[in-house]
């Protein structure tokens, strides 16, 4: 990239994601079930596994709505500064950047999954798995509006002197509309 602002699929953002947080928040349930000083019996590890997965689900959904709806009402082309990334080199570009976190977030979770006997990482399973169905409503939306949805990548890290943080911070979404 030259510098211009990087836009990436909105749809391809969320479930990537997603889909690396979800298999990381489960594994990281392993020591409630398998082993540790506190282990739940089956029954309560169950029920508290489906209550904070659920409750992290269904806010998730409730909270983003308005906040997707607001941006989609807004859209626009993307600016001229605007660079695009491949649909190919959008995985690349988020999973890298993503190592780290979801390395910290399997440790922490495996932790207190160790320590306490709860599922903690089912909160994070909950979150991803409502970031998936989000993904489908974005992807007919891109659908009924006959382009691709983009939206800035962000860095894990926003320095506080990074010219495109105010950009980050407004979170718009652009369309693009493929020519045929």
């Amino acid at each position: 990239m030259s510098g211009g602002l990087p836009l990436v699929g909105l749809v391809a953002s969320v479930r990537i994601q997603a889909s690396l947080l979800l298999p990381v928040s489960l594994v990281s349930c392993v020591p409630a079930y398998v082993w540790g000083p506190h282990r739940l019996d089956l029954t309560a590890s169950v029920a508290v596994a489906l209550l904070l997965f659920a409750t992290t689900f269904s806010a998730l959904l409730k909270a983003r709505r308005p906040w997707y709806e607001t941006r989609l009402a807004q859209m626009t082309p993307p600016p001229p500064t605007a660079e695009l990334v491949a649909r190919d080199q959008t995985f690349d570009l988020f999973s890298r950047g993503l190592t780290k976190p979801l390395l910290l977030v399997l440790l922490i979770g495996l932790a207190l999954s160790y320590a306490t006997g709860m599922p903690a990482g089912m909160l994070l399973a909950g979150l991803a798995a409502a970031m998936l169905r989000q993904s489908r409503c974005l992807a007919a939306e891109e659908k009924r509006l006959g382009g691709r949805i983009v939206c800035l990548h962000t860095p894990v890290h926003v320095t506080a002197d990074d010219p495109n943080g105010p950009a980050y911070r407004r979170a718009r979404f652009w369309i693009v509309r493929e020519v045929t």
